[in-house]
């Protein structure tokens, strides 16, 4: 694969979109990365435009079904790409209070065919304890760009909520395929410095070395000299990978 950490973030975006191997997307790997995005977001849309004149009339058919009838017809009937693609079609009060009623395998099941654009009020308003329940499916998975996502969406306390179920390497898989990537700092911050220094030792012995780097490179400069300085006083054999990277990263 492609030495570009974000060129091979955006092949694995795609070819789980596409659900195929990122290898057979190989082909790609000399294409910059926003492009490689944009054809992503293009399929995207094109998926999700495809009989949508149905999908609107089932999402407002919906609305004369009581709640608890519309989340069993989803989870027996319709299954999880059609459930997907009508979650964006339907007011994000009633999608939620359906999303409620819903298991949380269904859930995990319909957030891998969820366009995070179209469903971000949705996907924000999920209860901190079903995505935790939702996240601890998807780490079973190891359904990684699912939960990458998805992350731009969660609330703060969300977010809280899914780190405590996902392992060190989880996390770097994770947050490797982000698309928010403005909110790493933020991750960086609930995360703290300990769990920080953790996972870049973790990455080294788990061959996650750019998944590491990308979360480094993505800190602001205040969490970055934190964790340089923090590291820098430490003598440790198993930090001096950490304050290289760092410092490279810095220089």
């Amino acid at each position: 694969m492609s030495d570009d950490p974000n060129i091979q973030a955006e092949i694995l975006k795609l070819a789980r979109l596409l659900h195929c191997q990122p290898e057979r997307l190989s082909y790609l790997e000399n294409v910059p990365s926003l492009e490689v995005r944009e054809l992503r977001e293009q399929v995207t849309d094109m998926l999700f435009s495809a009989h949508v004149k149905t999908l609107e009339k089932l999402a407002a058919a919906s609305k004369l079904l009581p709640v608890a009838i519309t989340a069993l017809i989803a989870e027996r009937a319709f299954g999880p790409i059609l459930t997907g693609r009508m979650a964006g079609l339907i007011e994000p009060a009633r999608a939620l209070a359906i999303a409620e009623r819903l298991s949380p395998q269904f859930l995990a099941e319909t957030a891998c065919e969820l366009d995070p654009r179209r469903t971000s009020e949705v996907i924000a308003g999920i209860s901190p304890e079903q995505i935790t329940e939702i996240a601890q499916v998807l780490v079973a998975r190891n359904d990684y760009v699912t939960m990458g996502q998805a992350v731009g969406q969660l609330s703060r306390e969300a977010l809280q909520s899914a780190l405590e179920v996902l392992g060190d390497q989880d996390l770097l898989r994770a947050a490797f395929v982000m698309d928010a990537k403005h909110r790493l700092p933020e991750l960086a911050e609930l995360l703290g410095t300990e769990r920080l220094i953790g996972l870049i030792d973790v990455a080294e012995a788990a061959g996650l070395e750019d998944e590491a780097t990308d979360l480094l490179a993505h800190l602001d400069e205040a969490h970055q000299a934190e964790l340089l300085a923090e590291v820098a006083a430490r003598d440790e054999e198993s930090h001096r990978q950490v304050l290289d990277r760092l410092s490279r990263i810095r220089s």
